[in-house]
């Protein structure tokens, strides 16, 4: 059959992403998107799981960044990277099991 997936020990922590400074509000705004679509581009079954940790991560870490901040289109867009995240995160997992059974 197909390889296991990592552990969950292998994913890494919240605090292995690094956090920008808060006057690093552009890098930072990037910095969940390289994450978010490395998450989406990931064809590796066995590494899926762990980009779509980091992506998530990534938008949380930023989500708390502009908590502050009235409503803008980032938080739209983190909003629809975190559905979309669960989305691909569902259909790994039904491929996962299919391909195990």
């Amino acid at each position: 059959m197909g390889q296991a997936i990592p552990s969950r020990s292998a994913i890494p922590s919240r605090s292995a992403i690094p956090s920008p400074s808060r006057s690093d509000s552009a890098a930072s705004g990037a910095q969940w998107k390289q994450f978010y679509e490395s998450a989406l581009l990931e064809l590796n079954p066995q590494r899926l799981p762990v980009a779509i940790t980091l992506a998530r991560c990534a938008i949380f870490d930023r989500a708390e960044e502009i908590m502050t901040n009235p409503a803008t289109d980032e938080h739209v867009a983190l909003n629809s990277a975190l559905r979309i995240l669960r989305t691909l995160e569902m259909a790994a997992k039904e491929a996962a099991d299919y391909h195990a059974a």
